[in-house]
């Protein structure tokens, strides 16, 4: 919303970047007082940078201590033989089929994000609605998100990722259809913006999402990756729309990504409540969605087999009646 204002504001190109970047110029420094995680720093033999944390205060030694604790034996004596045994590539995690599954469906999920934000805020000019107006509205519809927080405590990061996007699918294609049968700007650019909305709740549950998905080994390569196809769902949305326009095709991408994105959460775990993975080990006993077609069928068999033998039994029965019945044929 602030946007808006900048923009009005301000005469120029340099202006508006000028007011746009020196706060952030101004809170750079406040990255080097960002700690690093205990977790990563114990499972990487970081143990001077851990007693420096310890050493703070007695308050950060007792969590800390508590952290540690709970990072169990069985992640020490994993890491005890990693160090013992010559150190392997990253790229032989990769090879379980598990991780790679969520490492696209996560890219997937990114790049359809992508798309559908960054087009629909490039275009929000192109709704036949006042530029400023379209500005301040597009920054205002971002704001439930704030309420982002009590909805993951009550739904879970998978029905959560899968509602929103299912719903910023279902809110581009509805703009396309009104856009096509209907001549109301406004209600184009508010179910644009509907999808806009939750396809933003998304990429912020995917940040978190990821990193629960994602084993501590790897986690930091595996998130970057993620971070890297969103990019490209960047770059790739100046070729869908390239004249910044509402195309047709564009629309298309920006409703049909998030709704097969919902579709792939489904064979995604949930990891609400469930601690974070440490190793690929870790991935695989997270718990799945699976399909028990081989029970249903064995249970099918079962409840039709004693009905087989029963008939079978009751023709031996009638055999046996008929031979030793006096009456004769």
């Amino acid at each position: 919303m602030a946007l808006a204002a900048v923009a009005y504001f301000t005469n120029g190109w340099m202006q508006f970047h000028l007011a746009l970047a020196l706060p952030q110029i101004l809170c750079l420094p406040l990255y080097f007082s960002i700690p690093e995680s205990p977790r990563w720093l114990f499972l990487n033999k970081r143990t001077h940078v851990l007693e420096d944390y310890r050493s703070r205060s007695p308050e950060d030694r007792h969590y800390l201590d508590l952290l540690l604790d709970s990072v169990g034996n069985d992640c020490q004596k994993a890491n005890n033989e990693e160090t013992d045994n010559k150190k392997c590539s990253d790229f032989t995690h990769f090879k379980s089929a598990t991780l790679v599954l969520r490492l696209f469906i996560m890219s997937f999920i990114g790049v359809a994000s992508a798309l559908t934000y960054y087009g629909i805020c490039f275009s929000v000019g192109g709704f036949g609605v006042d530029i400023y107006l379209a500005q301040f509205f597009s920054g205002l519809s971002e704001s439930p998100s704030l309420f982002l927080p009590l909805l993951l405590a009550r739904w879970g990061r998978r029905s959560f990722s899968m509602a929103s996007l299912l719903l910023s699918g279902i809110g581009c294609l509805l703009s396309l259809l009104v856009s096509k049968f209907c001549d109301i700007p406004a209600l184009v650019m508010a179910l644009a913006l509907l999808g806009k909305l939750c396809v933003q709740a998304t990429t912020c549950v995917s940040l978190l999402y990821g990193i629960e998905l994602f084993p501590t080994i790897i986690r930091q390569k595996c998130v970057g990756l993620v971070s890297l196809c969103y990019r490209v769902g960047c770059i790739v949305n100046a070729v869908v729309a390239p004249k910044g326009g509402v195309s047709l095709g564009a629309m298309i991408c920006y409703s049909g990504g998030p709704i097969l994105g919902a579709g792939l959460c489904l064979l995604l775990p949930e990891t609400s409540g469930i601690p974070l993975p440490d190793t690929v080990q870790d991935c695989e006993k997270q718990p799945r969605l699976k399909l028990e077609l081989g029970s249903c069928c064995a249970q099918w068999s079962t409840n039709h087999k004693p009905k087989t033998e029963h008939t079978f039994t009751n023709a031996k029965d009638l055999e046996s009646q008929l031979e030793s019945s006096p009456i004769s044929l």
